[in-house]
């Protein structure tokens, strides 16, 4: 830790260097004018400035080298362009008037800077804009209805990304380019972001294992923090939040600054809710929540290029509902009676407190260091970071029966550098060490669940990119190999899984071997040829060909015991071979001066695909779960088509359509298919907007409405009650928002959002809600659901409403918050 913070030092006092610097002028291409308010943003460097009345703008300090600019105002068609910066650069830019959304947009996720639509591998695109006009309660929920995009629930404070109807291990997340260990092995182990903390969000869909290795088998969402202010200003926002179902209460509140290339930003957040609501049940007990995140960046800009620290505290206390009811009237009940009393009443149920009964605690704190340094004609980025991890699982009181540690050191060092002749190459290694143990056994008659062995891993990679942009054309491809070494420990007990129960030695008579020691090496290649085509009229093509590679989790090979998030009894194999995947993108676009469209088909052939069968047998109550592998092929289109009439401003029409089909080899009728393959899906939105009146307070006023509609899912895995068929359900949704605005400055005294999901109030489960499978009567082991109405349904009718003022003199309307 002492040696982090001495290098920091060294860069926060090194010398002073020329500055470098980006200026210019943004117009109109059709009539000249100068626009003022227009946002260029360097998205690598998370550096911009705003045009002013003159339409004149300047980013400075800025280090050398070539990056990708993106230019954006409400309005006009997002432009982005490569440039090089090497001392003072001028750079102006004539806009395009358009009333879509941004639709030419710089991705970071895949390694080199590129536009979207020269992107070989598909990336969906979630806006600041998209994310603060919503109601979620969590960060993954926050952009779970994109095209190809899923989420696996756990209850509303738990959910993990699927992307391409693969999820759990096969997603990688990142924030700020660090990727989120914190116990991702686990079902109902949720992403340890603070929602508040996410200004956008880029989704690879499909395979990234040649950039990031294990893990990103299926794609990779990648989250990025707020930019950070224009040079010479201090700028933040408050943000308080309220939803009506759960009485969500949130609140955050941010301040960042930029001082001649010193950045900082502060942001501490506070989320509580109660137990949610649906129309089935009224109020669902044990779905209570709480997190609280302080988050603080120090960073240098400067010629040689850039360093940033961050330090991220994140706490969540949550409720995991088991599902136990009345086996007469089917009523909620405790697991056992408390203080006499056997049913939640009201003020169980409207309690913000999550520690009643059934509940986590984690505690997930980051330190990571990323940085930029300009070599020659190249640069090398190296970030690294430190994670520490704490979950306790608590069945009642506060004596945890499940309680981990686990330390990770993610890490990446790679060197970029762009040829004469437009040549890019990136290369270099990333991977992470990992430490988990049990920790100390719970006293008497507590009894200890041990969900895996303690265990220590590494694992590194090392890859080659190229790429290339030609007028039209780009090409790029890749290789990288992979290897991993884990180990995990014997655990030895007496009086396993009652009162009385303890850790012993090995050899120790009559020990049960809970965990057998085990030591296995994995490796594998990774590779990536694609190509993206610009054709006529605003058309486009892509093509990708991927081999990925996963190695198994640690529940997948070391698990033997009771999971306490699933009431399942899990059983591993050490001996599973790494997945092998191939996978073939292909899709076809346009982005027209009324529509815009984009059609995604995949194909995915995965070898030694690892998953949970549920066998016949039961132990200690709970049904049996053994981990097994078989070769699985996906295949499906994610598509969206919106409509954006170019004269009439007022009007936006936004549709995407996911559907996907899974199937495994040489399998039965009832195992045929991969387990949460998500049911088909359509989403559309018709956004109003007002016309924005000159002396008006209330400027880019709309209006919303929408829906979702989910066909049933009948490809399922039914072998001994395993999934069930969903049923179909439409969702109705509608929306409000204004930004409320000085007319003499036109800067944003603050923001206002309604918005209503579950308009109708429909009583509905998502085919990928895992509480469907929740059931246990009068507090004993759980009970098999054999139809859906015996489990839990998700939420519902929604209202949330959402304030955000900003600090600092606040943006402009039409500019993007953060970067003036």
């Amino acid at each position: 830790m002492k040696n982090i913070f001495l290098l920091f030092g060294l860069f926060l006092f090194s010398c002073g260097l020329a500055a470098q610097s980006l200026s210019g002028k943004i117009t109109d291409s059709a009539t000249g004018q100068t626009i003022p308010g227009a946002v260029v943003y360097v998205p690598q460097l998370k550096l911009g400035a705003s045009t002013d009345i003159k339409g004149n703008y300047k980013i400075s300090p800025l280090p050398k080298g070539t990056y990708q600019v993106e230019v954006e105002i409400l309005g006009y068609a997002t432009v982005t362009q490569q440039v090089t910066i090497k001392g003072e650069v001028v750079l102006n830019f004539a806009m395009v008037v358009s009333s879509a959304s941004a639709k030419e947009v710089v991705v970071t996720a895949l390694g080199n800077a590129t536009n979207v639509q020269r992107s070989p591998v598909p990336v969906s695109i979630v806006t600041h804009d998209m994310l603060v006009e919503q109601s979620s309660t969590n960060v993954i929920d926050g952009i779970a209805t994109q095209p190809g995009i899923t989420a696996i629930t756990t209850g509303p404070g738990v959910s993990k990304p699927e992307v391409n109807g693969l999820g759990f291990n096969r997603v990688l997340t990142l924030f700020d380019g660090v990727r989120q260990q914190d116990f991702q092995w686990g079902d109902e182990h949720g992403i340890q972001i603070d929602p508040y903390s996410v200004y956008d969000a880029e989704i690879v869909r499909g395979a990234a294992t040649l950039q990031y290795g294990s893990d990103a088998v299926g794609g990779v969402v990648s989250f990025k923090s707020a930019p950070f202010p224009e040079n010479g200003t201090v700028q933040g926002s408050v943000l308080a939040e309220y939803q009506t179902n759960n009485g969500l209460i949130g609140t955050s509140e941010d301040i960042a600054g930029n001082n001649n290339g010193f950045v900082w930003d502060l942001r501490i957040s506070d989320e509580q809710a109660h137990c949610y609501s649906d129309p089935k049940d009224g109020y669902v007990w044990s779905t209570a929540f709480r997190e609280d995140n302080a988050r603080l960046t120090l960073g240098l800009e400067k010629q040689w290029g850039y360093s940033r620290l961050t330090f991220s505290i994140l706490h969540r206390t949550l409720e995991i509902p088991d599902g136990n009811r009345d086996s007469a009237t089917g009523q909620f009940k405790f697991d056992f009676p408390i203080n006499g009393q056997i049913y939640p009443n009201r003020n169980n149920f409207l309690s913000y407190d999550p520690t009643h009964v059934g509940y986590q605690q984690v505690e997930h704190d980051v330190i990571s260091w990323q940085n930029s340094i300009n070599v020659g004609q190249g640069r090398i980025l190296a970030d690294f970071g430190y994670e520490q991890d704490h979950r306790e699982e608590i069945d009642t009181g506060t004596i945890p029966l499940l309680n981990m540690w686990q330390f990770d050191i993610p890490y990446a060092v790679k060197y970029q550098v762009e040829s004469n002749s437009g040549l890019k190459l990136t290369t270099g290694l990333n991977g992470f060490y990992e430490n988990m143990h049990n920790n100390v056994e719970a006293p008497h008659p507590y009894v200890s669940v041990f969900l895996v062995p303690s265990y220590w891993l590494f694992d590194v990679g090392g890859f080659a990119i190229l790429e290339k942009d030609y007028k039209n054309l780009t090409l790029s491809g890749g290789l990288r190999y992979d290897t991993r070494n884990e180990t995990a420990q014997s655990l030895y007990l007496l009086n396993p899984g009652i009162a009385g129960q303890e850790v012993v030695t090995a050899g120790t008579p009559g020990a049960y071997t809970n965990f057998a020691g085990f030591t296995s090496n994995y490796s594998g290649f990774s590779g990536s040829l694609g190509a993206s085509y610009q054709l006529p009229k605003n058309s486009y093509i892509k093509l990708n060909i991927a081999k990925s590679y996963r190695a198994p989790a640690i529940t997948e090979t070391g698990e033997n015991g009771i999971h306490p998030g699933t009431a399942n009894f899990e059983i591993g194999d050490p001996h599973l071979k790494p997945e092998a995947g191939y996978e073939a993108d292909i899709a076809f676009g346009n982005n027209g001066k009324d529509i815009n469209f984009e059609v995604d088909g995949f194909g995915n052939y995965i070898q030694n695909f690892i998953f949970a069968n549920r066998t016949d047998s039961v132990a200690q109550g709970f049904p049996v779960f053994r981990f097994q592998s078989n070769t699985a092929i996906l295949a499906g289109v994610a598509a969206y088509f919106n409509i954006h009439p170019a004269d009439t401003k007022w009007l936006e029409i936004d549709n995407g359509f996911t559907y996907i089909y899974s199937y495994m080899l040489n399998a039965t009728d009832s195992t045929q298919h991969v387990p949460w393959t998500p049911a088909p899906r359509l989403t559309s939105e018709v956004k109003l907007k007002l016309t924005d009146k000159h002396n008006s307070i209330l400027k880019g006023t709309y209006i919303k409405f929408g829906l979702q509609k989910d066909w049933q899912q009948t490809n399922i895995y039914s072998a001994d009650w395993t999934e069930l068929p969903s049923l179909p359900f439409v969702l109705y949704n509608a929306g409000i928002g204004t930004d409320f605005v000085n007319p003499k400055t036109s800067r944003v005294i603050c923001s206002f959002y309604i918005n209503c999901t579950n308009l109708t109030n429909v009583a509905y489960v998502d085919h990928t809600s895992r509480p469907q499978y929740f059931l246990a009567y009068n507090g004993v082991s759980p009970v098999t659901v054999t139809q859906q109405s015996q489990g839990i349904y998700n939420m519902g009718r929604n209202i949330g409403f959402k304030l955000i003022f900003p600090i600092g003199g606040g943006h402009r309307y039409g500019e993007v918050p953060g970067v003036n």
